[in-house]
């Protein structure tokens, strides 16, 4: 019974390792890469936020911002140490730090779309797009998920055929359920890069001033960008083995980071150039139904 009792504790002292796979490492490789991605667009953006960033005051936009911008290095941080794991001690669990990291993750992309929205609604002033643009999507998520969790469509839990030891659910598994959240985000993407396609044409066909330009562009190339991941993320959550699944969980929250941050850079500089190069006169060529985008985008 002592030497029973010896082993018991001996267990508890020491950690167990965890197993290693082609695809795990795979996973693991990638989603440290995109947390470096990260820091290093962090670092060369930083100028171009010092100066149209911080001596504004604070408001909505500001805010959603700053979330979008900062509360990914929490995110996909939590991934990258659920990544760099290599061990575990019996009888921890590691679903709630999980949970918590996939929770970040979604507030980190729903503030880089609300940045959109603003866009979008500055450039249309009307309340039922206003409507639309925050109903759509939670339609979509609530749709997704519920189709998510059906197990006559996929089993719910992240368990994979092959037998692969899972002490505490630590290991660095994704489930094929995402799909669905990957599916949705492609048609919301979808959706708004057709209104935005509607407004550009039908309401500002003859504009040209450089402020309309690089709203359009920019906002067009952001949500071309995201349907392509979306896409990408659709593919290797279905095709590769269930140990690859988890190399798309820092990718989408990276790249709506990113370019949530670029277009809003990209936006105040071209104001900033139009208030140097342009006169009284030609300023007032380049507002959205009357009045200014950049008292409506740009006040962050």
């Amino acid at each position: 019974m002592r030497s029973i009792d010896l082993l018991s504790t001996n267990l508890m002292d020491h950690p167990i390792a965890l197993y290693v796979d082609a695809g795990l490492q795979a996973s693991k490789y990638f989603n440290v890469g995109m947390f470096a991605v990260l820091i290093f667009d962090y670092f060369i953006t930083l100028e171009a936020e010092s100066q149209w960033v911080w001596h504004r005051k604070w408001t909505f936009v500001r805010f959603i911002f700053t979330v979008s911008r900062y509360l990914p290095f929490f995110g996909i941080g939590m991934t990258f140490v659920g990544a760099l794991r290599t061990q575990y001690y019996p009888g921890e669990s590691c679903v709630r730090f999980g949970q918590a990291s996939n929770v970040l993750h979604i507030i980190c992309i729903l503030a880089a779309e609300g940045l959109l929205i603003t866009r979008i609604y500055a450039s249309w002033k009307s309340k039922r797009l206003l409507t639309f643009l925050l109903v759509f999507p939670v339609i979509c998520f609530v749709v997704s998920y519920i189709i998510s969790d059906t197990p006559l469509v996929f089993n719910s839990t992240n368990t994979t055929p092959i037998n692969i030891p899972d002490p505490g659910n630590c290991l660095f598994l994704g489930g094929r359920n995402n799909v669905f959240e990957y599916a949705a985000l492609l048609l919301y993407e979808l959706v708004l890069l057709c209104l935005m396609l509607y407004i550009r044409f039908s309401k500002y066909n003859n504009a040209t001033g450089p402020l309309q330009k690089t709203f359009f562009n920019d906002s067009v190339k952001y949500m071309m960008c995201i349907m392509i991941m979306s896409s990408f993320s659709i593919i290797l959550t279905m095709a590769p083995p269930i140990t690859w699944v988890s190399i798309t969980d820092s990718p989408q929250v990276v790249i709506h980071s990113v370019l949530a941050s670029r277009i809003l850079f990209n936006l105040r500089a071209s104001e900033g150039r139009s208030r140097i190069h342009t006169t009284i006169a030609d300023v007032s060529e380049i507002q959205f139904g009357g009045g200014q985008l950049s008292t409506v985008v740009f006040d962050v």
